[in-house]
């Protein structure tokens, strides 16, 4: 078998890995931010408007992590109204 064969399995058998999803800063309202956050998310409000402050602020802001799984579906009614989003 080459490297080539035996990375590929080890990248294929990994399961579980943690990743982030990140928020961008955008025009976009900030109720807007809020209320897509939450639609997404499931947090209160209060979490919410911190992560949108932090990518107000910071420029990005995780806005959660775990599995890709979870991660894309998240992302997916984020870009509903066309906020920058990217897993890491």
């Amino acid at each position: 078998m080459s490297i080539k064969e035996l990375e590929k399995i080890d990248t294929e058998g990994v399961t579980g890995e943690i990743r982030k999803l990140i928020l961008f800063n955008s025009s976009h309202f900030w109720d807007d931010v809020v209320s897509q956050l939450q639609k997404a998310t499931g947090f209160d409000i209060l979490q919410c408007e911190q992560i949108a402050m932090i990518a107000h602020t910071k420029g990005k802001a995780v806005v959660l992590s775990g599995e890709i799984e979870k991660l894309s579906s998240v992302e997916c009614i984020l870009k509903e109204i066309q906020l920058k989003t990217e897993i890491q």
